[in-house]
C-alpha cells in the first residue's frame, strides 16, 4: 500500500510539473488539467493525511474538468466555520485546520506555489466533505463502538458527493452550510446548553460540595454555604448573595436542590444526600463532555427526523408523541434494565392490539422461565402460562422435560390475555428484529420509581389507552369509550394505523429545553465514556469507500450502522 502511495505521490509531481505551466496559459487561468486519479485511488493520502474518500474526490474533481474548487472567499468562509466547529462538540482538528493554517502560513491561496495549491485545494475539500458528513450523520461510527448499537440507514455515496459538489458551486459556502445543517429543536436547544456551560467553565465552574450527612430544610450545617455556592452557578433563580443565617437550610435553598434533582433524575425530595452531592460535584468539564456526546448521538437521528413521531427516551424513562414537530403528550415508561438493555433502532409503529396473548421470548425463556421451573413446578401455573406444541396444541406441564437445554426444548409457553398478562392490555407492534415493541403492564406499582430499568427489554407505558387514543387518531372509532369496551369483551383484535407513525427509540443523557438549561440523565448502560473516546480520537469513522457497485449505492461504513449485538426482549 505505501508503495502504491509514493508511486502516486511521484506521478503527481511528474504530472503538475508538465501541465501547470500551460494551465496557466489556459482560457480560463484557473484550469488545472492534471490527473488526480493517480493519486487518489485507493488508499490516498494529501501531506500525509489519508483521504476520507479518494473515490469521491476523484469523481469529484473529475466533473469539475480538473479546476481548482476554493477560492479566497469560499476559504474565508470554512475556516471561520471551522472556529465555530467547537458549537457542535467538534474540534478544528478534525478537519485539518492546523494543516491548512500552516500550509497558508499567512499567504493567501493565490500566493501559494503551484504544486502546494493543489495540495491544499485537495486538504480543503477533503476538509469540507468531512464537515459535512461529521454535521448530517455524526462523526462517530456506532458500529465500531463496544456497545449496544441501533440501525439507520447509510447516506448514499451519490448523495454525499452532490453535497460536496454542491458546496464548492455555492456562490455563498457559509450560507450553503447553514441550510445544510438545519437542525431540529432538541439538537439547537442542547447546543445552546453547550454553549452556556462552555461560559460557566470559563468564569471558573462551580465550588464542590463536602463530604457530610444528609442535609434537608430546616438544618444548621456547615455545607450549606457550599451548597447554596455550587447551585447559584446552574440555578438563575437562586439568589447569589447568602442569606442572613448562611448555615440555615432554608426554603429557598430546599426550592433549588428540587429544582436540581428534577434536572438530574434524582428522586426530588429536597435531600442533600450521597446520589445528590455526587451530582453536584460532577465536573462543569464532565457536563461538557456528556453534552458532546449527546449531540453526536442526536447527529445520527437527525437526518431521519419527522414531524410526526413516537420517540422512546430510554434515559429519561418516557415516551414523547411529536406531532408537528412538537411534543404533544408524553407518559412514564419502564426500559430495559442494564443486563437486558433496550436496543436502539428506528422503526415504523404499524398496528396495536388489544387483549394480547404474550409468547415467552427466546432469551426469557432461557434465563428466567426455565429455571424457575426446575427450582419449583408450580411457577408455570401461577404465572398463568400453557405449554404449546409447534402445532398450537396444548400439552400437559407434566409431559415435559424440564431439564432439556433452551436451544433444543420444543415448545412454546404462552399467556393468554387477561388483566394478569405481562403485555397487559394492549401492544403497540412494529415488528423487529429485537421482538421488542411497546405495551401496557400490570405492575403499574413500578411506575412512581424514579429509575425505571426494570424490564426485560420492551418499553412498558404508563398510560397505554391514551396512547392508543392518540397514536390511531381516530377519534370517531377510537376513544376511551370504543377501546374499553373491546377490552371488556376479552376478544384480541387488531388495529392497524391508518398511515405508520415513525418510532425512534433514543439514548440521550443529556437534553436541553428553549432556554439552553440541560437536564442530565443516569448513564444507565455506561454508553458515554466509550462514546466520549471515540469521539476524541481524532477522524475516528472509517474512511467513506466508493459504492460497491455503483456510484448510487451505499458508503460503506460511513453512516452509522445502528445495530444491536444482543436480543432483549420482554
Amino acid at each position: 500500500m505505501l508503495r502504491r502511495v509514493r508511486v502516486a505521490a511521484l506521478l503527481l509531481a511528474v504530472l503538475l510539473t508538465a501541465v501547470l505551466p500551460a494551465a496557466a496559459a489556459g482560457a480560463e487561468g484557473d484550469v488545472v488539467a492534471v490527473r488526480l486519479q493517480p493519486l487518489l485511488e485507493g488508499n490516498g493520502t494529501i501531506a500525509g493525511i489519508e483521504l476520507a474518500s479518494s473515490a469521491m474526490l476523484a469523481e469529484v474533481y473529475r466533473q469539475r474538468g480538473y479546476r481548482l474548487a476554493w477560492d479566497q472567499d469560499r476559504l474565508a468562509d470554512f475556516l471561520r466555520g471551522l472556529a465555530d466547529a467547537h458549537r457542535d462538540g467538534f474540534y478544528p482538528r478534525d478537519f485539518h485546520a492546523r494543516t491548512i493554517k500552516a500550509r497558508l502560513a499567512g499567504r493567501g491561496l493565490d500566493g501559494l506555489p503551484a504544486a502546494e495549491r493543489v495540495e491544499l485545494d485537495l486538504l480543503l475539500s477533503d476538509a469540507l466533505l468531512r464537515y459535512i458528513h461529521h454535521q448530517r450523520f455524526g462523526k462517530v461510527d456506532p458500529g465500531a463502538l463496544d456497545t449496544q448499537r441501533a440501525r439507520g440507514e447509510a447516506p448514499a455515496f451519490a448523495a454525499l458527493r452532490r453535497d460536496l459538489e454542491a458546496a464548492l458551486e455555492a456562490r455563498s459556502l457559509a450560507a450553503f452550510l447553514g441550510q445544510l445543517t438545519e437542525r431540529p429543536g432538541f439538537y439547537r436547544d442542547l447546543r445552546q446548553g453547550l454553549v452556556r456551560y462552555r461560559d460557566i467553565a470559563g468564569a471558573g465552574g462551580w465550588p464542590p460540595v463536602p463530604e457530610g450527612r444528609n442535609v434537608e430544610s430546616g438544618m444548621q450545617d456547615a455545607q450549606v454555604p457550599a451548597i447554596r455556592a455550587r447551585l447559584a452557578v446552574t440555578d438563575g433563580a437562586l439568589a447569589a448573595a447568602d442569606p442572613a443565617d448562611a448555615d440555615r437550610f432554608d426554603e429557598a435553598l430546599k426550592a433549588a436542590v428540587e429544582r436540581f434533582q428534577a434536572r438530574h433524575g434524582l428522586k426530588v425530595d429536597g435531600v442533600v444526600g450521597p446520589r445528590t452531592r455526587a451530582a453536584m460535584n460532577v465536573s462543569v468539564q464532565q457536563r461538557i463532555d456528556q453534552i458532546r456526546v449527546n449531540l453526536e448521538r442526536m447527529r445520527w437521528h437527525a437526518g431521519a427526523w419527522h414531524d410526526d413521531l413516537l420517540l422512546v427516551d430510554i434515559p429519561g424513562f418516557r415516551v414523547d408523541l411529536y406531532r408537528g414537530g412538537r411534543i404533544v403528550w408524553s407518559t412514564r415508561a419502564i426500559v430495559g434494565r442494564p443486563e437486558r438493555g433496550t436496543p436502539l433502532f428506528r422503526d415504523e409503529l404499524a398496528y396495536l392490539e388489544f387483549n394480547p396473548s404474550w409468547t415467552v421470548p427466546p432469551t426469557i425463556l432461557a434465563e428466567d422461565i426455565l429455571p424457575k421451573m426446575r427450582r419449583d413446578a408450580s411457577y408455570l401455573q401461577t404465572r398463568g402460562l400453557r405449554v404449546i406444541d409447534r402445532n398450537g396444541r396444548g400439552v400437559s406441564p407434566e409431559a415435559v422435560d424440564w431439564d432439556r437445554p433452551a436451544a433444543t426444548f420444543p415448545y412454546l409457553l404462552r399467556q393468554p390475555p387477561s388483566a394478569d398478562n405481562a403485555l397487559g392490555r394492549v401492544k403497540f407492534m412494529f415488528p423487529n428484529r429485537y421482538s421488542v415493541y411497546l405495551h401496557d403492564t400490570p405492575e403499574r406499582g413500578l411506575f412512581s420509581w424514579t429509575r425505571r430499568a426494570l424490564s426485560s427489554g420492551c418499553v412498558r407505558v404508563e398510560d397505554p389507552l391514551r396512547l392508543a387514543e392518540l397514536v390511531l387518531d381516530a377519534p370517531q372509532r377510537w376513544n376511551q369509550a370504543s377501546m374499553q369496551a373491546l377490552l371488556d369483551s376479552g376478544q384480541t383484535r387488531v388495529v392497524h394505523l391508518d398511515r405508520p407513525l415513525p418510532v425512534v427509540f433514543s439514548y440521550w443523557t443529556a437534553v436541553a429545553d428553549n432556554q439552553g438549561i440541560v437536564h442530565f440523565r443516569p448513564d444507565i448502560y455506561d454508553r458515554d465514556q466509550v462514546l466520549l473516546r471515540a469521539l476524541d480520537a481524532g477522524r475516528a469513522r472509517p474512511r467513506i469507500g466508493p459504492p460497491p457497485t455503483a456510484p448510487t449505492q451505499t458508503v460503506d461504513a460511513a453512516r452509522p450502522r445502528l445495530e444491536q449485538v444482543a436480543e432483549p426482549t420482554g
